[in-house]
């Protein structure tokens, strides 16, 4: 089969590497350079987790988390660390009940601890004394540009064709095939296509009115004093998420210094084509503050700053479905700030379609119409 992917970064890359590794005739189109920092896939790390309020997600995972392991194996790096991860609110809290209820559904091995119990045992964090914390020990952390260029590597190495630094402007879909032309009028056809764009797929199918939203969002790295790097080694310090505020966080990566801490919120709307990449002070002060009350040993610096970008649904769920009018068009997008760690099982899923034409993943929520 002849199968086009539109956009190389978590989820096409993943798609392009099983296709091509299936021995598909597959061509990856990406608009800037492999691994840019344009969109949603770049950086240093994307947390990976069981831990969900939603029982759907972490039923996943136990599909997802093979796939990392797998791919890990087949490169020989360590693209996936396993330092455990907490989930913590105030007891009783909605949300933090519900990953409780969605683990125990799922069999997810887990340790629900007090804050004092949890001060014990991961000496980095400060937790309040109302405040209840869950761990599991199969959480962590994935290298997440590493991982793009990893994917888009073996799958060269398989005989795909990479098309990097090629807009695609339009994809259409006839009685017989897939014409797909580029911004330099290039125009090939194939049997199927999968577009994996995030921010850029609306631009790419504005007649659909997808129900996308892209927004801003920045992560900071903040300083530590040398006596608290000890305790906030990956083997000592767990990824966290805080339920009731969404701030969330790494322990030390290996690649750069200071501990990366954001929040998981819907920022400012942007035009991704438009370069507002600029790292703001103002959020930098407010991630300090919240390190500061959260950890010992916070150096009051910060180390590195960056942006990428958020593709929302409204309920951020994802999108996986076919484009309204055709059945040999796939739209993969909508990962709305939490979906790095499904994009190996989006891909797998994405491949399995181009070959067999068979959709089953998600249901209706999952469709366009159920975003």
């Amino acid at each position: 089969m002849d199968i086009a992917v539109i956009g190389l970064g978590g989820t096409g890359s993943a798609a392009l590497r099983f296709l091509a590794d299936a021995g598909h005739n597959v061509t990856g189109y990406e608009r800037f350079e492999i691994g840019h920092r344009r969109g949603s896939s770049h950086g240093n790390s994307r947390i990976i987790r069981y831990a969900y309020p939603d029982p759907l997600y972490s039923n996943l995972m136990t599909s997802a988390f093979p796939l990392w392991e797998a791919l890990c194996e087949k490169t020989g790096r360590d693209l996936m660390v396993k330092c455990g991860g907490v989930t913590f609110a105030p007891g009783g809290h909605p949300e933090l009940e519900a990953t409780i209820a969605a683990l125990l559904s799922t069999g997810v091995a887990h340790t629900v601890m007090s804050s004092s119990d949890a001060m014990q045992r991961f000496p980095a964090f400060r937790f309040s004394d109302d405040e209840v914390v869950v761990f599991h020990a199969d959480a962590g952390f994935l290298r997440s540009g590493e991982i793009v260029e990893a994917q888009v590597a073996l799958a060269r190495d398989s005989g795909a064709e990479i098309r990097a630094g090629v807009e695609v402007v339009d994809v259409r879909e006839s009685q017989t095939d897939v014409y797909v032309r580029t911004a330099c009028g290039d125009i090939r056809f194939y049997d199927k296509v999968i577009v994996a764009g995030g921010a850029y797929l609306p631009m790419l199918f504005p007649e659909l009115g997808l129900p996308l939203t892209v927004t801003r969002q920045q992560v900071t790295y903040v300083g530590l004093e040398d006596a608290a790097k000890y305790h906030c080694a990956p083997d000592r310090m767990p990824v966290w998420i805080d339920a009731s505020t969404y701030w969330y966080g790494f322990p030390l990566d290996g690649r750069l210094d200071g501990l990366k801490i954001a929040r998981h919120q819907m920022g400012d709307v942007v035009n991704p084509v438009v370069d507002d990449r600029a790292v703001r002070g103002s959020d930098d002060d407010v991630a300090l503050r919240v390190a500061e009350e959260r950890f010992g040993g916070v150096s009051g610096q910060v180390m590195h700053s960056e942006v990428c970008l958020y593709t929302n649904t409204p309920n951020e769920d994802f999108i996986v479905d076919t484009a309204p009018g055709t059945g040999n068009v796939l739209l993969v997008s909508g990962c709305s700030g939490h979906g790095f760690k499904f994009t190996v099982l989006l891909g797998k899923v994405a491949a399995d379609w181009a070959v067999s034409g068979d959709l089953d993943f998600g249901g209706e929520r999952f469709r366009i119409g159920g975003a």
